[in-house]
């Protein structure tokens, strides 16, 4: 029988799976419909899915370390990734986007260190250092070629910039809910507030928005239901299950991710790009092999 740890480890590991599939099919949406509706639609239904599984929190007994400044984290990440993914031009953009994001595995670690919540040997520095350069050849073949590098970041410097500051709020965001949450699930009012944001830039922005056609709403509600299942169930895997092996699982995350959308958005990489999202794997797991447990 399962104890308690493994459980919420499970329940960890299928947060990760789904998260691999949805990039490319965020993508999909917001490329029918105009940008930030579409993520406003599907996060609309991540925070109904959300409620209805989980009763609303109750905010006056949450330490506020963790209501304000976790949930500040949240919003801020899922605004910025999804927007960053919404406004790539191209799906192999998308990829690249997908893979600036997948550099937080190897972040958390640092950050984890950085909060005295893992003891580490100095290759976790070599690790990091693998896994940046394997982003660096996602980004640009020719990696020590700095110029073009830059010149491929400013096609698109918004969505580029975007996910590498989501990259950054993650980590702090898992770190901090470890320290601060206290065994209380904010999630659900996280989501509502992303939400509330989302259609909030929406309207302030005056965004056109497309009716969606019945497909498009099925779609809509099956994504933005298990974004918010993998949500729920991350929040409570961090703080209870074996934190050390769901972050070993996520480095996974930028192959798993790149086969799905490879074939969701028929789109094929170079092997440039494969070589790339292999160095992140690898250092990220470095990261991992160079820690222990406080």
């Amino acid at each position: 029988m399962m104890n308690m740890t493994q459980k919420y480890t499970w329940i960890g590991l299928s947060s990760i799976l789904i998260w691999a599939s949805l990039v490319a099919v965020v993508k999909l949406i917001t490329d029918d419909l105009t940008p930030i509706s579409g993520i406003a639609l599907i996060y609309t239904f991540s925070a109904f899915a959300i409620l209805i599984l989980n009763k609303f929190p109750s905010i006056r007994q949450m330490p506020k370390a963790y209501l304000y400044g976790c949930g500040a984290l949240f919003v801020g990440y899922e605004v910025l990734f999804l927007i960053a993914i919404a406004f790539s031009h191209s799906h192999e953009e998308v990829l690249v986007i997908a893979m600036i994001n997948y550099l937080w595995p190897p972040i958390t670690i640092l950050f984890s260190i950085f909060a005295q919540q893992l003891k580490f040997h100095w290759l976790v520095i070599v690790g990091f250092i693998i896994a940046v350069i394997g982003l660096l050849l996602v980004v640009n073949p020719k990696v020590f070629e700095f110029t073009r590098f830059s010149a491929i970041i400013m096609q698109n410097p918004k969505a580029y910039t975007f996910a590498f500051i989501g990259a950054l709020l993650w980590p702090s965001y898992s770190v901090l809910t470890k320290k601060y949450a206290q065994g209380f699930n904010a999630v659900p009012l996280f989501f509502l507030v992303t939400a509330f944001t989302l259609w909030g830039l929406h309207f302030y922005l005056g965004e056109s928005f497309i009716l969606p056609s019945l497909p498009m709403w099925l779609l809509i509600i099956m994504t933005g239901s298990l974004i918010g299942i993998a949500y729920s169930n991350w929040n409570q895997s961090i703080q209870f299950g074996n934190i050390q092996l769901l972050i070993l699982a996520t480095y996974f995350m930028p192959i798993l991710s790149s086969l799905m959308s490879m074939m969701i958005l028929n789109v094929y990489p170079s092997i440039s790009f494969w070589m790339g999202s292999l160095l992140v794997s690898i250092g990220a797991l470095i990261c991992w092999k160079s820690t222990s447990e406080v």
